[in-house]
């Protein structure tokens, strides 16, 4: 009964934290003449990134934590 009880907290606990591990950001790229189609928009040091769309909107998720986008 314990080790359930145990193992049931640790699961909780073990799944809340991937479910509040990452927030999303969105946004839009612009350059002096609008917005940017296509520009890729990667969290610095990683390989995690995504593309705008045609109106220049992007989302993504990314760790809590400090995090810069480029």
């Amino acid at each position: 009964m314990i080790r359930k009880l145990i193992f049931s907290v640790f699961a909780i606990l073990l799944t809340s934290s991937f479910v509040y591990a990452q927030r999303t950001v969105t946004g839009t790229v612009n350059d002096a003449s609008g917005p940017l189609p296509g520009a890729s928009v990667i969290i610095k040091g990683t390989t995690t990134g995504t593309t705008t769309d045609f109106d220049g909107n992007f989302s993504i998720d990314v760790p809590d934590g400090d995090a810069t986008l480029v």
